[in-house]
């Protein structure tokens, strides 16, 4: 499926021909929850029309800040289908950078879950945004918003997926730098993801604003996966266990803890192994070609007691980051392929100059119409109380 396609066109595709299968799944308050791919058109879409009928037109920016998760994916398709620019922020940027990067685009909304989001933003001049703090209640309100409008215009997203056509819709990220100004740069790779199909099942690590996971989100996108996030390793075992992945991505940060993992790892509650680091070193030693004892070599064998840790399923295992000998040899052990990513160079976005902003067409009015966020005023009536909390520009 070519990744060029709009997102709505690929998610259309995905909801007619996987409808009932699982597209992403999580932990929410202690539980695994599912969506389908049916579920999750039929969510971004409303949610793209809401953020339309607040005002949000193709072309203008949309800074996201919530957590790692099916909600973050959902309001990031939601901005791409309605045609806007999803603007992801490290946590690590300093708040002027991030006020001079804001100054440079056209931001017509933020969406946060928390206002303690909004102190990373307290430096910026957004008299012309509006803010969203979006929980589960205004989620729903804004997608029943989005619903009304679909309602009176059903022609809606397809007009604005055309008047965006061959503009790239892909989140824009900030990269924080360390002897120069910050700038924004939309991430991509190539390697291991464009061989996704809608048959594999990947778990994901990391977060929203890394430029491992983003390249990811997009792949699950084009290949129409089942995907199961978590944003830290410690949530890594668990997930294995519940989700059995044919493919496991592993940004930066749990890529360098994996082997502590490894050594620490248990299953159905119990170590793997009573000395896992001497097993995971004589197996590397052994897929090495060194000369090794039959003490050693009965060692090494005992590596495979690690294949349940990872699900009975795994076929790809990907890293951002160098991979070590112990992890190497443990998949040459265990048959499971290590696959490779490769970042493109991080190029410089003008996304002002990028994104010509376009006036949706109006849809005809009800009797009691609002083209309001549902918590928060509409742009032009002033800053939004919460962004006196973060601070004037100059402070």
């Amino acid at each position: 499926m070519p990744a060029h396609e709009s997102p709505l066109v690929r998610l259309e595709r995905h909801a007619r021909n996987r409808a009932l299968e699982v597209a992403v799944t999580e932990v929410r308050d202690g539980s695994w929850t599912t969506l389908t791919w049916n579920e999750l058109y039929r969510r971004v879409i409303d949610g793209a029309a809401g953020m339309i009928e607040a005002g949000v037109n193709p072309g203008q920016v949309v800074v996201i800040r919530v957590p790692t998760g099916v909600r973050q994916l959902e309001l990031e398709l939601a901005t791409r289908v309605a045609g806007a620019v999803p603007l992801l922020l490290p946590e690590h940027l300093d708040p002027s950078e991030v006020g001079r990067l804001l100054d440079e685009v056209q931001v017509r909304l933020v969406v946060v879950d928390d206002e303690s989001r909004l102190s990373l933003l307290r430096r910026a001049a957004l008299a012309d945004a509006q803010l969203f703090e979006c929980d589960d209640r205004s989620w729903e309100r804004l997608r029943g918003m989005g619903l009304e409008r679909r309602k009176r215009q059903p022609d809606l997203l397809a007009w604005v997926a055309g008047a965006r056509a061959g503009s790239s819709s892909a989140p824009v990220l900030g990269l924080p730098r360390e002897k120069s100004e910050a700038w924004l740069f939309r991430p991509e790779c190539s390697g291991a993801l464009s061989d996704l199909t809608g048959h594999d099942v990947v778990l994901l690590t990391g977060e929203a604003t890394d430029r491992f996971t983003t390249v990811a989100r997009d792949a699950h996108l084009t290949s129409g996966c089942t995907l199961a996030w978590v944003e830290t390793p410690e949530q890594l075992e668990a997930a294995l266990a519940h989700v059995s992945p044919t493919h496991v991505l592993l940004d930066h940060v749990a890529a360098r803890v994996l082997e502590d993992l490894l050594e620490a790892g248990t299953i159905d509650g119990a170590p793997w192994h009573e000395t896992p680091r001497e097993v995971l070193d004589a197996a590397s030693a052994l897929v090495a070609e060194a000369r090794l004892g039959s003490k050693e070599r009965k060692l090494a064998a005992e590596v495979t007691a690690l294949k349940p840790w990872w699900g009975d399923r795994l076929r790809v295992l990907v890293m951002d980051a160098r991979v070590h000998r112990r992890v190497s040899a443990l998949a040459t052990t265990l048959g499971f392929r290590l696959g490779r990513v490769a970042h493109h160079p991080a190029v410089r976005l003008e996304l002002s100059r990028e994104h010509a902003v376009v006036d949706v067409p109006a849809a005809p009015q009800p009797e009691t119409a609002s083209v309001s966020l549902p918590r928060r005023g509409r742009a032009g009536d002033g800053l939004d109380s919460a962004f006196s909390l973060a601070g004037s520009p100059g402070s």
